[in-house]
């Protein structure tokens, strides 16, 4: 292994300023030149260039700020503005003022035509059976211009056809068309899977309610009309509750047929007994 030259170490004298203390005060009192850093140097980091303000572009800024100071609006124009937005909104409140009082008006009539009809109706119709007797009156009237045709078979399709056909029949003429019969269709119940089983219903409704009465006053003559080769029967279209009633009666009718007397049904509930006296 090859070891180094020692070197030997030698003591250095201090370095001594040769300039004396008068000429230092004065070079330290002295304003030094601006020295700008030299590009190739790498080191030294270059300063920013100080911006400054010509007077030129002084006096433009204060005349940009004197424009914006007089556009501003004064104590004046806010209080014109105030002023608008007030007129603008007491406009507004009156509209709905306005509407507010009419929609009273409407609900103070609405009222007192609940309080009139509350007191025009008649006493006791609170109690169930009275209002259970007017809406049963109410829905037989509904069903004034209606009859029930029985007997109809299902395979029948073109029903105002075939109705119009059976009324003309039982009335002997040509008096009825199918543009009489308004609506007719089948009674709103399931249909059935046996064949043997009965056809439903046929509810006919007419457009006059004479040329209905007419049909039916004839009907009446016989129990069973023949047409088409079924057995049709003809009855007055009744609701469900006022059917009930008359099936509370039949011990009546009974014995009315038992009796050999004379008897025939009302609308929609009631029973008109022919006797000859004497």
């Amino acid at each position: 292994m090859v070891r180094g030259k020692s070197r030997a170490t030698t003591t250095r004298t201090p370095k001594t300023n040769n300039r004396s203390a008068p000429a230092q005060l004065e070079a330290f009192f002295t304003p030094r030149a601006h020295q700008t850093p030299r590009e190739d140097s790498p080191e030294i980091a270059a300063s920013p260039a100080r911006s400054g303000f010509s007077l030129l572009e002084l006096g433009a800024v204060t005349q940009r700020i004197e424009r914006s100071l007089a556009d501003m609006p004064t104590k004046a124009d806010i209080q014109e503005i105030a002023s608008e937005v007030r007129e603008a909104l007491q406009r507004e409140i009156s509209g709905l003022r306005m509407e507010v009082e009419q929609v009273e008006a409407r609900v103070r009539g609405l009222e007192q035509a609940a309080e009139q009809a509350a007191v025009s109706i008649p006493p006791g119709t609170g109690d169930p059976a009275v209002s259970s007797a007017i809406w049963r009156r109410l829905d037989n009237r509904s069903r004034r211009h209606n009859l029930r045709i029985r007997g109809v078979p299902e395979q029948e399709t073109t029903l105002h056809r075939y109705l119009s056909g059976l009324f003309n029949a039982i009335v002997g003429s040509k008096t009825v068309s199918p543009e009489d019969l308004a609506r007719v269709h089948r009674a709103l119940r399931p249909q059935l899977d046996s064949p043997n089983a009965p056809p439903r219903d046929i509810v006919c409704y007419f457009t006059y309610f004479a040329l209905k009465d007419h049909i039916y006053v004839k009907a009446r003559s016989k129990s069973f009309w023949t047409h088409g080769g079924s057995d049709i029967q003809i009855f007055n279209d009744l609701s469900p509750s006022t059917l009930q009633a008359r099936r509370l009666l039949c011990p009546i009718t009974q014995a009315f047929h038992a009796a050999g007397i004379a008897y025939r049904w009302g609308f929609p509930l009631s029973l008109s007994v022919k006797m000859i006296l004497g």
